[in-house]
């Protein structure tokens, strides 16, 4: 819009000019008819400043090509009827992009004379240079404030948002959180420190890891709007032939366990170990609690304890320990017991398990196996109780001396007592506890048969009489009849399979492959043989006719 005005001519200072403001542009007319108005053109800038600031144009910006003209005019009487001398600029808004348009700044430069940058001016700004995204109205705001004055930098007026990289595929373990193996406090307060915790074990179908997918990510965009595609996360696969473990049937991100053993995270997933290793156990690695089989390099410490559900294999030697095997027990060097000693040394210790057990030697040690003891070389001062046989010396001396040993069917070595007469009892055949439960089973059939009987009768005598019995007794005395029946069958079972102990037992004997010396004493049927003197070339201490005697001819087979 074109306006004009007109200022008063300066009174006195430069007779003749006037100023007159035309749109955005500042006019200089001059009338030389009362002569120059200055006399030296060279005061000319300085004196037409002063008279635009006197007809209040000095905030617009001086056009500097016009100002000497006008100068010069004035000096020398020329006549001036519109002359540009000035400018009225407005405010100016200044848009920076960053190369990367992930970045817009704002900058206010103040008005000459003309009108400040208001916020339309600033958002139209923004707008042609394609500004759309990420635009922050608080400093847009804080602008047009600013207006009048002009921001002295630039300021972020919108950002874009990056990229979101998708998230790599893992995998998350569903393992209960394993639980810090430290010193353990027993019940009454005092801490042990062998007692570290159990070792983890799961069963079969246990859920062992998810598989957690990579995620596609989130796209970014730029001030201008130009979206920026994300980078999708790598997926993650479980490894081919796990141990152990399979895919769920019924969710293939899962992996569950196929047996009983100790998990392990590997790279590409987990697998379950039926077999715990460890170098040694010493008081570094606490005692062994684990449902499968445990493998130990090493030694294992006096006074450490080992309990496994599988077998239980020791490539070293074991001191005064607790050893518990569900299966077998192999230890590759021997044992060194403390049988005899306090139980603070050690005295206490014992070693069982439901399989069979090999030592080397074994000495001052407390074993019982469910079926064999086999020792290599020695076997000194011991307790050792087999279901089934002791052989003792099957590669080296074979020497049983000292303590005591009992077995169902075999008691075997090269040489039974020592030079020295040593105290060695040897048992074979069925142990007192067998024909003491035998009997017990006997009194308990006899008992269960009489209340079966009696009832029974009652029962008949109800058919006959029922206002003799109580109500209901008939109702209540059928699963009581049951019940005593199931009894029954439950008693006659174990007396069978005891019975099949006996029978075997007929068999049993003590075989010394090379010497018998005095002070060993072999229990056999109730019967007792104690060696006096000493028996070389060999025997074996079997009935005969229903009579513990010894035989010096070692039979075959």
């Amino acid at each position: 819009m074109n306006t004009s005005t007109t200022a008063p001519p300066p009174a006195g200072k430069l007779p003749g000019l006037a100023f007159m403001r035309e749109g955005g542009t500042v006019l200089a007319s001059f009338d030389p008819t009362r002569g120059p108005a200055l006399a030296d053109a060279a005061e000319g800038p300085e004196a037409i400043a002063a008279a635009l600031a006197d007809a209040g144009f000095s905030a617009c910006r001086p056009k500097e090509a016009a100002i000497p003209v006008l100068a010069q005019a004035l000096a020398t009487g020329q006549a001036i009827a519109a002359l540009p001398v000035a400018d009225a600029v407005d405010g100016e808004v200044v848009i920076t992009l960053a190369e990367d348009r992930m970045s817009a700044w704002l900058g206010i430069r103040p008005p000459q004379g003309g009108r400040p940058a208001d916020e339309a001016a600033i958002r139209r700004a923004l707008s042609e240079r394609s500004v759309v995204c990420g635009l922050k109205d608080e400093v847009i705001h804080l602008a047009a404030a600013l207006a009048e004055t002009g921001t002295r930098e630039a300021l972020v007026v919108a950002e874009g948002r990056p990229a979101v990289a998708g998230e790599d595929g893992r995998f998350e373990s569903l393992l209960p959180g394993l639980r810090s193996r430290v010193p353990q406090i027993d019940a009454s307060g005092r801490v042990d420190y062998r007692n570290l915790g159990e070792v983890q074990t799961v069963q079969p179908g246990a859920p062992l890891m998810r598989r957690i997918h990579a995620t596609a990510g989130v796209a970014g965009e730029t001030v201008t709007g130009l979206a920026i595609p994300a980078k999708p996360g790598k997926e993650m696969m479980f490894a081919p032939n796990l141990d152990g473990v399979a895919v769920d049937p019924h969710d293939p991100d899962i992996l569950t366990s196929t047996i009983v053993g100790q998990p392990v995270e590997v790279r590409g997933g987990v697998m379950v170990e039926p077999t715990h290793r460890v170098r040694a156990v010493n008081m570094a690695t606490g005692n062994i609690i684990f449902d499968g089989s445990v493998v130990v390099e090493g030694d294992v410490q006096a006074g450490m304890t080992i309990k496994a559900g599988g077998d239980i294999e020791i490539g070293g030697t074991v001191e005064a320990v607790t050893l518990e095997a569900g299966g077998n027990i192999m230890i590759k060097g021997g044992v060194l017991g403390a049988l005899g000693r306090p139980e603070s040394e050690g005295g206490n210790r014992r070693i069982s398990c439901q399989g069979s057990l090999t030592a080397t030697f074994v000495q001052q040690a407390a074993i019982e196996a469910g079926d064999t003891i086999l020792i290599d070389d020695v076997a000194l001062q011991c307790q050792l109780v087999a279901g089934q046989r002791i052989l003792v010396g099957d590669k080296k001396r074979g020497l049983l001396a000292g303590g005591a040993a009992r077995a169902g069917l075999l008691v075997q070595a090269k040489v039974l007592g020592s030079p020295s007469h040593a105290e060695t009892r040897i048992e074979v055949g069925v142990p007192q506890a067998v024909l003491h439960e035998r009997a017990s089973i006997a009194r308990s059939r006899e008992e269960k048969a009489r209340q079966l009987d009696q009832l029974v009768q009652l029962l008949a005598l109800g058919q006959k009489q029922p206002e003799r019995l109580p109500p209901g007794f008939a109702e209540k005395a059928g699963p009581t009849r049951l019940r005593l029946l199931d009894e029954l069958a439950e008693l006659t079972a174990r007396d069978q399979l005891l019975q099949r102990q006996v029978d075997l037992a007929a068999d049993a004997k003590v075989v010394a492959a090379s010497d018998a010396h005095e002070g060993v004493e072999i229990h056999l049927a109730g019967q007792i043989y104690r060696i006096k003197g000493e028996r070389g070339h060999g025997g074996v201490f079997a009935l005969d006719k229903g009579t513990l005697s010894w035989q010096f001819a070692v039979p075959g087979g």
